[in-house]
């Protein structure tokens, strides 16, 4: 959730609509997505100082029209216009994301806000917050989830808000944070956001494979792609499963979510309709003939300077043979070969997740932000 929070020269009137799914970005309707895209933009450059986390438009047509696993709705905050003429996408000063799940944690709800900067301290975001929740509770739902990025951690000397896991700190003065704990929400977890400015110096790099290789012998390979092949969607769905339970997650209330190899699909074709990619490297187990490991970077068409580390997963019967370390490693290699323009890689993972954190700290990740972790019981 984005709080609330700062300044708007001069009143503005206001209200909220409910946003339809559109076929394409240049449809006559998509107004309302173009600028929510701005919003996000705004909102993300405000707190971070650049926009690489903000949604594309792209992205959020596609994602409204795939909602196979989950059902969706968007609302928007227009202000009124004096001419009375229907709103466009400049108008559009605030959005609220609902996602609900459709077959696993049917009883949880996303439920994720964004105000324009400019537009702050006028009720919007609560406004806005509402609604969803709302829709939310409606649908039945009685978990809902919200996260919150701060720039930094707090320092041990500074006031803090902590989670209730005790690893990770945010800024007392988090306003998406605060927020939300005055709408009944609790902060469960805090992830740190880390960013690898590239190059890696390649003998490094070459390093940490060969020496990742040496610990898991023969018996692991590794095989990478930019188009997974339908024959390797069964082994990538076995590692999203156990992924939704296998990480830290503290207390928030989400049990397994399963993946199967249409599900695999119809999420590839998801991000390829979002002008997203995938370059994924999985781990092998030859003698089993399994897939026990993976890692994949989300690349961005029309974007070539940052990706995003995705889910990396290594199977706990074959945990102990630094396959974690491997796949990234590999995976890093790929990228500076296949896609040499990219800067920089932002990647977020639980505080109390030390295995994971060390090894993106020997590769040169930094702490670059926080990320609150929230939860409501609204049953």
């Amino acid at each position: 959730m984005t709080s609330p929070t700062g300044y708007a020269p001069g009143p503005t009137t206001w209200r909220i609509l409910e946003v339809e799914a559109v076929p394409a970005v240049d449809h006559p309707d998509a107004w309302a997505y173009h600028g929510m895209a701005a919003v996000d933009s705004a909102v993300e450059t405000a707190n971070l100082g650049y926009d690489d986390l903000a949604r594309p438009v792209a992205q959020l047509v596609s994602g409204m029209l795939h909602q196979e696993y989950a059902d969706k709705r968007r609302f928007v905050a227009v202000r009124d216009r004096a001419d009375g003429a229907a709103p466009a996408a400049d108008d559009v000063i605030g959005y609220a994301f609902l996602a609900m799940p459709r077959d696993h944690n049917t009883h949880t709800a996303d439920v994720y806000v964004g105000v324009h900067p400019d537009h702050r301290r006028h009720g919007v975001g609560t406004a806005l917050a509402e609604r969803a929740e709302q829709a939310a509770t409606a649908a039945g739902r009685t978990t809902l989830f919200g996260w919150s990025l701060s720039p930094r951690e707090a320092a041990d000397d500074e006031d803090a808000l902590v989670p209730a896991t005790g690893a990770g700190r945010l800024p007392a003065d988090a306003g998406g944070a605060r927020f939300a704990l005055g709408r009944g929400y609790t902060l469960e977890q805090v992830e740190r956001m880390s960013r690898l400015d590239l190059p890696v110096a390649p003998e490094a790099l070459a390093a940490f494979e060969a020496d990742a290789r040496a610990a898991a012998g023969a018996d692991y390979v590794t095989h990478t792609w930019e188009e997974l092949p339908e024959a390797w969607h069964a082994g990538y769905a076995r590692l999203m499963t156990r992924m939704s339970t296998d990480v830290p997650q503290g207390a928030l209330d989400f049990g397994e979510e399963t993946w199967d190899a249409e599900r695999v699909r119809v999420y590839l074709r998801d991000r390829a309709d979002s002008g997203q990619r995938l370059l994924t490297t999985l781990v092998e187990h030859v003698p089993s003939g399994e897939v026990v490991g993976g890692t994949s970077f989300l690349l961005q068409d029309g974007r070539p300077a940052f990706v995003f580390q995705e889910e990396t997963i290594v199977l706990s019967t074959h945990r102990g043979h630094r396959l974690g370390m491997l796949v990234k490693a590999v995976n890093l290699r790929e990228l500076a070969t296949r896609h040499p323009r990219t800067e920089r890689v932002h990647t977020f993972n639980a505080e109390e997740n030390a295995h994971m954190l060390s090894i993106n700290v020997a590769l040169g990740f930094r702490p670059s932000g926080a990320e609150a972790a929230l939860q409501k019981r609204a049953g």
